[in-house]
């Protein structure tokens, strides 16, 4: 009986896929982050503030707007375990850390209905 040495992965290698994963520019990692965001019930708005990459790690800041009845504690945390894990998941990064700022709560009712998981322009 022959035996193979083991396969070599790197830390860019999909353990689900066996493929090598390509490194994310800020814009791909703002994108996963938004739509991983945009998930969590409660978000209506998502708009990412700032993504800083490092060699093998990301930190984001996100800001949100919520619908009104939700916890708005439960929405941030949820939304950093989702965003982390996701980010990770995709890019093979490390994520540091996942800033969530709520700006607004919007009213049914009141408020005009905003579109699920909307994506505002990031300030210039």
């Amino acid at each position: 009986m022959t035996s193979r040495p083991a396969a070599q992965t790197s830390p860019n290698t999909d353990p689900a896929t066996g493929s090598e994963r390509h490194p994310a520019d800020a814009a791909d990692v703002a994108r996963i982050a938004v739509q991983a965001a945009g998930l969590v019930p409660g978000v209506s708005v998502v708009r990412p503030a700032a993504v800083r990459l490092g060699d093998r790690s990301v930190g984001l800041d996100l800001h949100l707007i919520t619908w009104y009845g939700h916890s708005v504690p439960t929405i941030a945390e949820t939304v950093r375990a989702v965003v982390a894990d996701r980010v990770a998941a995709t890019t093979g990064l490390s994520v540091a850390v996942v800033t969530v700022t709520v700006d607004d709560l919007l009213v049914p009712g009141v408020d005009v209905s905003a579109a699920p998981a909307a994506v505002l322009p990031e300030d210039d």
